[in-house]
């Protein structure tokens, strides 16, 4: 028999807050990203283009896909691919559901590690973009943030799946 405290486990919902407000920043900088592009596509007929809008894409891309993971798995958004699952009887579904969420966790959150490592290499090393002259760093580690939290997410998804607050695994 289970403990009393992981029977009645509930949703920690401070994880849907930071999820909407990454979500927030997310969609500011799209918008952000979207415009400098905007402008280089105006100004360069003209012979004018944006010094270093190419990079400023490319971090804008980072930060917006690493800051919507948690969101996207807290909303489900993900694909998933259920064709032998849904054969299963529902309590094995469960318990696969369970175990991929795990390895999930386990997986990004030595990834959200490895890349906060590497942020601080870059730091110490002093790399800078080509042509802004903008540290990596700053970007690798909004990156690493975003991996952490979808962590937080699936670590909180297994839970649910196990202690049985959600229905899971094509149930």
């Amino acid at each position: 028999m289970l403990p009393r405290a992981w029977t009645s486990f509930r949703p920690i919902y401070s994880v849907s807050r930071i999820n909407s407000i990454l979500l927030g920043i997310a969609c500011i900088v799209l918008v952000l990203t979207v415009f400098v592009a905007v402008i280089n596509m105006i100004l360069r007929p003209f012979g004018h283009p944006v010094t270093g809008s190419f990079e400023v894409m490319g971090y804008g891309s980072a930060v917006v896909t690493a800051l919507g993971l948690g969101f996207s798995q807290e909303k489900k958004s993900h694909i998933s691919v259920d064709i032998l699952f849904r054969h299963f009887p529902y309590r094995v579904r469960i318990w696969l559901s369970a175990i991929g969420l795990g390895i999930c966790a386990l997986f990004f959150g030595a990834v959200s590690v490895r890349l906060f490592q590497f942020a601080l290499d870059l730091k110490a090393n002093g790399e800078l973009s080509e042509t802004l002259m903008i540290p990596f760093y700053p970007v690798v580690m909004i990156v690493a943030f975003g991996v952490m939290i979808l962590t937080v997410n699936l670590a909180h998804d297994t839970l649910l799946v196990l202690f049985g607050r959600r229905k899971k695994a094509g149930s």
